[in-house]
């Protein structure tokens, strides 16, 4: 449980999760590299497993629990732990470059983000779609308003149904798991991510359908079986993409006919 809670399934270490990703992660929030993602937490955690408004009272409360840590700090001991600022001569010294992570530690330098979002979108690497999704819920959130993020969101709705592939190094295996169990694991690490992402701005435009999707599933996915889920999905995937569509439409901000991606006022 307290895995939860902790920088692994938080959208600001977009390249972790519970399963996914060996060794440190990085935190977009804190501009700081994560030593020990595990064990690691703060007050703005935002949790990737759930959408943010189902798990509200939760994420309050740990909140609440770490209101006097201003940064990172340690989960179990409710310590600060100092922030670490991403060096590539570092990493690369000390064996531990991450493609991942390096990319990561670039978002902040790129303008406008959107840019950088896209960029990350399509593929079928595990890893690569985690972050995606992840930035993605993340950049909804800060930006708080859903008319600038429609079209990140179709991008991410795309691959709802496409199963994420996974290598050896991509997963965080503890001693005597087996890799193949943990890329299934992985797999609904990635999945929820994506769907959460999909909730949330069901939130943010006031799209009940997308707020409340698991609900239309027809109950595959309390089986966490991935063929009949996938098989249901295809389907959601276009009805909810057109649902998208018809609201921005109706509401005049479906690529705005004098707008383009470096006119848009929402981006």
């Amino acid at each position: 449980m307290d895995q939860l809670f902790s920088c692994r399934n938080c959208v600001h270490n977009s390249s972790q999760s519970l399963n996914v990703g060996r060794g440190a992660g990085f935190c977009l929030l804190h501009d700081s590299m994560l030593l020990e993602p595990d064990k690691t937490t703060c007050k703005y955690l935002h949790r990737k497993d759930l959408p943010w408004f189902v798990v509200d009272e939760g994420v309050s409360e740990h909140a609440a629990e770490f209101a006097m840590l201003t940064g990172i700090a340690h989960l179990h001991e409710h310590k600060p732990v100092s922030r670490i600022r991403y060096s590539e001569r570092h990493v690369w010294e000390h064996g531990a470059f991450d493609a991942l992570n390096h990319a990561l530690a670039q978002y902040s330098k790129s303008e406008p983000s959107w840019v950088f979002i896209q960029a990350m979108s399509g593929g079928v690497d595990g890893r690569r779609a985690l972050s995606h999704a992840s930035l993605v819920r993340r950049y909804m959130d800060r930006c708080g308003t859903w008319e600038s993020s429609y079209r990140l969101v179709l991008a991410v709705l795309q691959e709802l149904d496409r199963e994420p592939v996974f290598g050896n190094r991509d997963l965080h295996l503890h001693e005597g798991e087996d890799a193949e169990d943990i890329s299934g694991e992985a797999l609904w690490d990635v999945f929820f991510c994506r769907l959460g992402s999909v909730q949330e701005y069901g939130f943010h435009a006031g799209i009940e359908e997308l707020m409340w999707a698991t609900d239309s599933l027809n109950g595959t996915l309390t089986l966490l079986d991935w063929a009949p889920l996938k098989a249901e999905l295809e389907e959601k995937r276009l009805q909810w993409t057109q649902t998208i569509i018809t609201h921005a439409e109706r509401e005049d901000v479906f690529f705005p006919d004098s707008a383009g991606p470096h006119n848009d006022p929402h981006l």
